[in-house]
């Protein structure tokens, strides 16, 4: 390859923006985890002090614990419902 044929190529995949699938659930985890962080200060704070830059990688942890709970749940449910049919 030539140098600039390398040049060219970098070009084309930082032109790239696709959102991906991964980019969705980590916005909704940030979201997720900013309004129970929210609600478990029993809304005394504004809502503007969770959901900034710096409290964006909180939130997305917060979030993401939150679906994963909610998907265990979902489980046993399902299966406590097939059990008893």
């Amino acid at each position: 390859m030539t140098k600039d044929s390398k040049k060219g190529e970098l070009k084309k995949k930082e032109g790239l923006n696709w959102q991906t699938e991964a980019d969705a659930e980590l916005n909704s985890s940030e979201w997720f985890g900013a309004i129970i962080r929210y609600f478990w200060h029993l809304g005394r704070k504004k809502f503007d002090t969770f959901y900034n830059q710096r409290e964006l990688k909180k939130n997305a942890i917060i979030g993401w614990l939150l679906k994963v709970i909610m998907l265990i749940i979902l489980i046993y449910l399902g299966c406590l419902y097939m059990n008893s049919i």
